[in-house]
């Protein structure tokens, strides 16, 4: 049964609690979790109806209002439009800095997996208006990431409101995500795979499957009495002609693999770049949002979500050419960099959609001309290029292949969308481990994959352990004056100084001891000759699980921390002993949060 003692700090929940009581109504925690889900699905179904709302709004007024009247003077304007997001874009990186720009499903993780799943509630509303100001003046970005973090959000919120334990938050954040995908797509599949794989990394337990599953679906009931319950791209018709279409799959997915390894590499590349940028940081997503307006004078497609270009491709519409296709696959996955990466607001799953699709569509194209009695239709290559580019760039083969599934209706396309994403994902994961959400984590040594306990170490830093009190030794002092000072002394590791304070060396307990066997050697011997120059050092910004790796290269127990600007200057000392029980601590920690 329920444990009161969860909620003894919130006064609606007691008295609640004991209304029911005394009209005999009990809840099991089971229960109480699937209340909350469906709380949950509401509120981010909701969210998504208004953020979808606002998006068009913006989008209208962007581009139907504001940009035909800037096209009677000039068409060469239109970079003003994306500009003028990001200026309005910069009050809120100035009031929230580090929770507005650029891609933030990597930092929405970390908040998920290693902070217990709490999301400020600010981050609703925040991420509602901003990301819909970027997408929809333009910003070529997709609302499904922002959504998952709305939703997230909306879960985190409540959990918190009704006082959950970090598990049960967690699981709250992703009934949150699942529910903002379902509505956004109206593919309440997906949404429950969506969170399994990439929000719970793959984590999966029944009851947690169970609350997630009733969440999306009434979010996906609330965005279809809101607006329809036809899929995204409308009715797609998938015509599988012949058995010989497996084998060009197949070599679909390899070239999508590919083509997600190199938009990976693109997209964090670009984003260095920016990042290494010497100007004002406020100014960065301006001078973004300028260069992705240039990319739309040379295609309008370019800019936004560019869903009315998908539906172009998979309905093999005579308006797009082939030479417009593989314009529109370079110049999208460049916007989208440029986009995300110079710090503007949105997500990568439209971009990914938009870049497969066209991929598929060229190559079913290339396959049409090179086969024409068996009449392709490169549209069917498009839509499976759609799931396959998303898959392999995320490595979340099951949400792409069930979305494809949800998008058509049509059976028929799970056998040829599995074969395609699937080897799509093992090209990609081949040539790069990490997928467009996991790679910022795992610069940051933060691998979600392996688990919340052997992070722990990952996101310790060495200067919260090291001991910055410690004992050190002038390099000119004899041995015999460190035999009177030796018996006062509690250390076992002496950092070796010259006369302007530089580390020369490491004396070690082990050093000493040989040498004081040896007699009259005392006077002779010097801390400069037992000091062991070859040194091993850390340095403050260092995580525990580097400090660990170094321990064991010489079977040490301490460590020197210097300076990252003068490695000779010596800022503390760091213990295995200190690490050890750090990260016991943290373990019993996380062990405790789990059980509330």
């Amino acid at each position: 049964m329920l444990n009161i003692s969860h909620f003894r700090q919130n006064r609606i929940i007691d008295f609640l609690l004991k209304g029911l009581a005394f009209f005999r109504i009990r809840f099991s925690e089971s229960n109480i979790e699937l209340i909350l889900a469906c709380l949950v699905g509401i509120g981010a179904g909701f969210a998504s109806v208004f953020f979808r709302y606002l998006h068009h709004q913006i989008y209208h007024l962007s581009f139907e209002v504001i940009y035909p009247w800037l096209a009677a003077y000039s068409i060469y304007l239109l970079p003003l439009i994306p500009m003028i997001g990001a200026i309005i874009l910069i009050p809120f990186s100035l009031r929230y800095p580090g929770e507005i720009n650029g891609y933030g499903m990597p930092r929405f993780l970390i908040s998920v997996h290693l902070r217990g799943g709490l999301i400020k509630t600010r981050q609703i509303f925040v991420k509602i208006f901003t990301a819909a100001l970027t997408i929809g003046t333009g910003g070529s970005a997709g609302v499904e990431g922002p959504i998952a973090q709305i939703g997230g959000a909306v879960g985190s919120s409540i959990g918190r409101f009704f006082e959950m334990g970090s598990h049960r938050l967690k699981v709250l954040v992703a009934c949150g995500s699942a529910a903002g995908i379902a509505a956004q797509f109206n593919a309440p599949l997906a949404g429950v795979l969506f969170a399994q794989e990439i929000i719970m990394v793959g984590e999966f337990q029944l009851q947690t499957f169970g609350v997630i599953v009733i969440a999306s679906g009434l979010a996906t009931a609330i965005s279809r009495a809101y607006y329809t319950s036809k899929p995204t791209f409308g009715v797609l018709q998938y015509d599988f002609i012949s058995y010989y279409e497996f084998a060009f799959y197949i070599v679909l997915g390899l070239l999508i693999g590919i083509m997600a390894y190199l938009f990976i590499k693109m997209f964090f590349a670009i984003g260095d770049r920016f990042d290494n940028l010497k100007m004002n940081r406020q100014l960065k997503p301006i001078l973004g949002a300028f260069m992705v307006g240039l990319l739309g004078l040379i295609h309008f497609g370019t800019l936004a979500d560019g869903y009315e270009y998908i539906n172009q491709a998979i309905h093999s519409s005579p308006t797009i050419t082939i030479q417009v296709i593989l314009l529109l696959v370079v110049l999208k996955m460049v916007a989208t960099s440029i986009t995300l990466g110079s710090g503007n607001v949105g997500g990568v799953f439209a971009p990914c959609l938009f870049i497969g699709a066209m991929v598929g569509a060229a190559f079913g194209w290339g396959v049409d001309w090179l086969f024409p009695s068996i009449g392709i239709q490169p549209g069917s290559y498009a839509l499976v290029g759609m799931g396959a580019f998303l898959a392999a760039a995320t490595h979340a083969p099951m949400t792409s292949i069930f979305l494809l599934f949800e998008l058509t209706s049509n059976y028929q396309v799970i056998i040829p969308i599995m074969f395609a994403s699937v080897i799509g994902v093992m090209v990609a994961r081949r040539l790069c481990d990490d997928s467009l959400d996991s790679m910022e984590l795992s610069r940051k040594g933060i691998y979600l994959h392996k688990g919340a306990e052997t992070n722990i170490l990952n996101t310790i830093l060495v200067t919260t352990v090291m001991e910055r009190e410690f004992e050190r030794l002038q390099e000119t002092m004899s041995f015999a004056e460190f035999l009177a000072y030796f018996p006062l002394s509690k250390a076992q590791y002496y950092p070796v100084l010259d006369s302007q304070d530089n580390l020369t060396g490491i004396v070690s307990f082990q050093d000493i001891r040989e040498i004081m066997l040896e007699e009259g050697l005392e006077h002779l011997v010097v801390m400069k000759d037992l000091a062991e120059t070859n040194l091993i050092t850390l340095y403050p910004g260092d995580n525990l699980t580097k400090a660990i790796r170094k321990f064991g290269i010489k079977d040490i127990s301490a460590i020197p921390v210097v300076s990252p600007e003068n490695p000779r200057k010596i800022l503390g000392i760091l213990n295995r002993k200190d690490v050890i029980d750090t990260y016991n601590k943290a373990v019993l920690m996380q062990d405790i949060e789990r059980q509330q």
